[in-house]
């Protein structure tokens, strides 16, 4: 059996990264070249040449002489740097030695004066070997001077003494004068301050600055990133007055604009409280300006958060502009703008987009007063999920009224319409005068018609926040109905819905839905017909008892027919949008009779369709 062939099996080995890196590879040349100073590129080029060549014995001659020579340069380098430094250290030592002795020989020549303050300087040897006070000095003659020395002497030292006496009266006098300028910008400042403290603006100090008061605008149920930015300063100016300080995040004072635009062309635009940013105005005026303008500022911040959860109600935010849809060919856009930027003139009616802008700050402070509401609760548990901000109801309200208004405007020319040919074919027809009282106004026009009432003011915003439910009752020919129109954002309408009904009439279902007014139209007309068929069946029967013999095919049908011997005879009520219309077939003859009525008028002369359905019906 032939032997086992053996293979080992290792790991191919791996590089070591320490020969690549650049320590390394310069130690390693110092060791085989040399220093740096040595190494050129011609005598690289020789090498090179010579290994080439075979000469590799020269090379390592050359390279033993050049590290004997780099050895002798450090030998006597190393001399050279250890004399130095003991010249160094021996001129250090005298110098301490010179400067003892100095200070030694003060000290002690001082002590006979002042022991006490000497004892700290003195050296310990020189304390035990000379006792203190033993050195003196005197002056042993003073030099000689004239009279003339002496009496400039005395004209210059009064001369000093004048000149200083002079230069500390004005002094004194600029500090009275600096103190009386000081006192009154202080008292100037005070009083502004008091002023602003009168007209119910709330004064505090800045937090981390104790000695700087503030004045505080903004709102405190706002979020925290607009009320964080309603504290100013109130520092005072060269001149003493007080001057605004708003911090570094302050970029100019805002307002909320609002215009009403028409296939795309702005047609009307808001009224502006805010004309001009002047910074000289009354500082009363100055701090309105800052609250309206941060409170514009997260007006505007809240409708760009909503508007991204109303995109399917045709919200849409263009840039800095949002905008939503007001009628079908115009719709309305808020941004801000700042202020003293005058819009483009617009000869169209700014009372609507006023109006907008009014509610949207109404709809704000709502909002803030629910805060403060719920702030006044006791808090929830604490829990580990934050709480998330809840969106402010601010578009929504204002897209549900426009879509219930807008519902409430085509019922109603709906019910008009009907209410025209009912009249015209001189059919019974009522609608209580005081639905329109009940169907709910513009809250926008309301506003504008004249200054509200607080409370007609405090309760719009429930007002708008509500779900909007409107009944609108109607007598139809032998037909009693109520059409309840309804608005929620919420499931199951998201939208508007349409109820119908029926109290009294036909063999009908009491209560449909419908979700759009279209389709409530054809089943009013539906109801309509059934009613007029039930209505002419009872005249029938009240005037010639019932003797004519027509009968309603079904209830579900408006439809009449007769049999009169071997003649069939048929009557059917049409109702629709253009009018009403009778038609009328005679079985056994081919003959067929229309007779119609329509909004405006009819084709038979002002007949009525009593009296048209006797003719017809002969």
């Amino acid at each position: 059996m032939a032997d086992p062939l053996s293979i080992s099996l290792r790991a191919w080995p791996s590089p070591d990264k320490t020969t690549d890196s650049l320590p390394y590879l310069i130690a390693r040349i110092n060791e085989q070249k040399g220093s740096f100073r040595n190494l050129t590129e011609a005598s690289l080029e020789e090498e090179i040449r010579a290994t080439e060549g075979g000469n590799s014995e020269i090379n390592a001659e050359s390279e033993t002489k050049d590290t004997g020579e780099e050895a002798r340069d450090v030998e006597a380098k190393s001399d050279v740097l250890a004399a130095a430094r003991e010249e160094i250290i021996k001129q250090v030592g005298a110098a301490y030695t010179a400067s003892s002795h100095a200070l030694d020989f003060v000290s002690l020549l001082l002590s006979k004066h002042n022991p006490k303050v000497v004892e700290a300087s003195i050296s310990p040897y020189i304390k035990e070997v000379v006792p203190l006070g033993s050195l003196g000095a005197e002056i042993m003659q003073e030099p000689s001077r004239s009279e003339a020395e002496k009496t400039t002497e005395g004209l210059v030292s009064l001369g000093w003494r004048l000149q200083s006496l002079t230069r500390s009266a004005d002094s004194l006098l600029h500090s009275a004068s600096r103190l009386e300028q000081e006192i009154d910008h202080e008292t100037r400042y005070w009083q502004q301050l008091l002023s602003i403290k009168e007209k119910g603006w709330s004064i505090c100090r800045i937090p981390g600055e104790s000695h700087t008061l503030a004045v505080r605008f903004g709102f405190a149920e706002a979020h925290a990133e607009f009320r964080d930015r309603g504290l100013a300063a109130l520092r005072r100016d060269t001149a003493g007055n007080i001057k605004l300080d708003r911090g570094p995040r302050w970029r100019g004072d805002k307002h909320l604009s609002v215009r009403l635009l028409k296939n795309g062309k702005a047609t009307a635009t808001s009224a502006h409280q805010m004309t001009s940013d002047d910074e000289t105005q009354p500082l009363t005026d100055l701090l309105t300006r800052a609250r309206n303008s941060l409170f514009d500022e997260e007006l505007h911040h809240e409708l760009q958060r909503e508007s991204r959860s109303l995109i399917n109600q045709g919200v849409r935010s263009v840039g800095n502009a949002i905008r939503f849809p007001l009628k079908d060919d115009s719709e309305i856009e808020v941004d801000l703008q700042p202020v003293g930027e005058a819009d483009n003139p617009l000869e169209g009616d700014s009372a609507i987009p006023t109006a907008i802008a009014m509610t949207l700050r109404i709809l704000l402070s709502h909002a803030h007063r629910s805060n403060h509401r719920q702030r006044s609760q006791p808090p929830p548990p604490i829990s580990d999920n934050p709480t998330p901000r809840r969106l402010y109801p601010l578009l929504r309200p204002l897209i549900e009224f426009n879509q219930h208004d807008t519902a409430i405007k085509a019922a109603h020319h709906l019910l008009e319409n009907l209410s025209c040919t009912l009249s015209v074919a001189k059919l019974p027809f009522s609608s209580p005068e005081d639905n329109k009282e009940r169907c709910p106004k513009s809250a926008l026009t309301t506003l504008l018609a004249k200054p509200p009432h607080p409370l007609s003011l405090s309760s719009l915003p429930s007002r708008l926040l509500q779900p909007h439910r409107t009944t609108i009752s109607i007598h139809l020919p032998s037909t009693r109905a109520t059409i309840d129109i309804h608005t929620s954002p919420s499931p199951p309408t998201f939208g508007t819905a349409f109820q119908l009904r029926t109290v009294a009439g036909p063999a009908l279902p009491q209560t449909l839905h419908f979700p759009t007014v279209d389709k409530l139209a054809k089943h009013l007309y539906s109801l309509t017909a059934l009613g007029i068929v039930a209505f002419l069946l009872r005249e029938e029967e009240e005037a010639l008892a019932g003797k004519k013999g027509w009968r309603q095919t079904s209830p579900y049908i408006p439809e009449m027919r007769r049999r009169n011997g071997a003649r069939k005879d048929r009557v059917a009520v049409s109702v629709d949008g253009e009018g009403l219309g009778l038609e009328c077939v005679v079985d056994g003859k081919g003959e067929r009779r229309r007779w119609r009525v329509g909004v405006r008028g009819d084709e038979e002369g002002g007949k009525g369709v009593v009296e048209v359905f006797n003719e017809l019906g002969m």
